[in-house]
């Protein structure tokens, strides 16, 4: 699976993040990882403060998903 997404800042009229990922799905096992590019934007002038993440998801059925970010 291959997937991406874009979030609307509806108060600021801009995109503030953005999800490249890539991962394998079945009934029993989840294997994902992301990179996640966020803004943050404040009152003013001021640039946005930018914050970037990946994320990898591990998960089995049975036992549960855990997912660590860096």
């Amino acid at each position: 699976m291959v997937t991406g997404s874009a979030r609307w800042d509806l108060e600021a009229n801009k995109i503030n993040q953005y999800v490249v990922g890539a991962g394998y799905v079945d009934d029993c096992f989840v294997l994902a990882a992301n990179y996640v590019i966020a803004y943050s934007y404040s009152a003013g002038t001021t640039p946005p403060v930018l914050n970037k993440t990946y994320l990898l998801t591990i998960g089995l059925r049975t036992i549960g998903v855990n997912s660590v970010g860096f």
